[in-house]
């Protein structure tokens, strides 16, 4: 039996040494691969569908309005009038004259997915050649939009996705929501793209070209699942396209969230992946080595395995609080220790993810199925759809 947990464990933390080794390597690399800023580029239309009031959504926009680019526009997607957001959009764009920014009211009937629902109504107003699609967390530097145009020149790039950090903590569970962002989230993409060279692209900020989106049908092609920016990937390298990673960092900002928003959001996400890749999210906890080799010490609670236990946390804080330098700037020194109960954390998600298929999401109830298509749960049914009516 104590062979058993020892190769386990080191078998876990091999894989996640890859994975660290793969980010490492990229966020390195990516010190010479800064913007490089021109006189003239493409106009730019940025999306930014709001829906609530998120953790510093004034101090997010302000960051739109220092970006340095020649020819860009702001649109504001609002669903509904009553929704908080409209009155900071407001504010936003009062202390903006100058810019070329405004608010546009969409049709949250559009598509099942809100999200994408917003976007069919926000790509009607549109005036750019490039879209670039970016979340109301988001707060950005001001050479975001050459990240993303400069990453498209070349023309074998259909779709980018940015790298993002979580930042801004002020309560534990916002630290642990941006410590998972930083831990694994982050190096995940980047590992992934590093071996095998296709983006993961995710929604938080992405750019497509106006004339190749049109070309795929517009967004309303992905409007009845969760997963709109994977699924959007997806079309994009199935016509011939590449997805590619910018290197440029934007901040995901998550300020006062509670644990339960915390564990309730990162369990959304791990259904979302175990809808999308079934085997690949089976082995996810064999990614947490803090995790496994807990289960091995339960299994052979010998000095042997104490001691790598011991050795494979260690090793994990200081990968952990690494990542965070690579991508903050800075070691957040109590993220060492809080990797552990990050860790823990993770695992609760993924197993929850394991019982269930409902979800909740900016104020709706789906039942999610396969591929990440989303039913609206009918208020009078407490289970989930037949399995006929699973989409092929």
């Amino acid at each position: 039996m104590v062979q058993v947990a020892v190769a386990l464990t080191l078998t876990s933390f091999a894989l996640y040494a890859a994975m660290m080794g793969f980010f490492t390597w990229a966020a390195y690399r990516r010190r010479r691969g800064l913007p490089v800023a021109a006189e003239t580029g493409p106009r730019v239309t940025i999306f930014k569908p709001l829906a609530g009031c998120d953790d510093d959504l004034e101090d997010n926009l302000e960051s739109f309005a220092r970006l340095e680019y020649p020819s860009f526009e702001v649109l504001l997607g609002i669903a509904r009038r009553n929704d908080p957001a409209l009155e900071v959009a407001c504010r936003f764009l009062a202390r903006h004259p100058a810019l070329d920014a405004r608010v546009v009211f969409t049709d949250p009937h559009a598509a099942v997915n809100p999200k994408v629902a917003q976007l069919i109504g926000l790509e009607r107003e549109a005036t750019g050649e490039v879209y670039v699609i970016s979340d109301s967390n988001v707060r950005v530097r001001p050479t975001y939009l050459w990240s993303m145009v400069n990453e498209l020149a070349d023309g074998k790039a259909g779709i980018v996705t940015s790298l993002f950090s979580g930042t801004g903590e002020q309560s534990l569970g916002a630290a642990l929501e941006n410590l998972q962002i930083c831990a694994s989230t982050a190096p995940g993409i980047a590992s992934m793209d590093v071996a095998t060279g296709r983006a993961f692209t995710v929604g938080k900020s992405l750019a497509v070209r106006r004339r190749d989106l049109q070309r795929l049908g517009g967004f309303a092609p992905v409007g009845g699942v969760l997963a709109e920016d994977h699924l959007l990937g997806r079309r994009f390298q199935e016509a011939g396209f590449e997805t590619r990673l910018s290197m440029e960092v934007v901040e995901n900002r998550n300020v006062r969230c509670s644990i339960a928003r915390t564990f309730e959001r990162h369990t959304r996400w791990a259904k979302m992946r175990r809808s999308l890749f079934p085997i690949a999210f089976c082995v996810e906890p064999v990614l947490t080595p803090i995790g496994v080799a807990s289960v091995a010490l339960l299994l052979s609670p010998t000095r042997v395995m104490l001691a790598l236990f011991a050795c494979v946390t260690l090793a994990q804080m200081a990968w952990a609080s690494l990542a965070v330098r690579l991508l903050r700037g800075r070691f957040v020194w109590w993220y060492a220790p809080l990797e552990i109960v990050r860790s823990y954390v993770a695992l609760g998600c993924w197993g929850c993810a394991c019982l269930s298929r409902r979800i909740s999401w900016r104020g709706h109830l789906f039942w999610l199925l396969r591929g990440t298509a989303i039913v609206p749960v009918d208020p009078p049914s407490d289970q989930p759809p037949s399995r006929e009516r699973l989409p092929a």
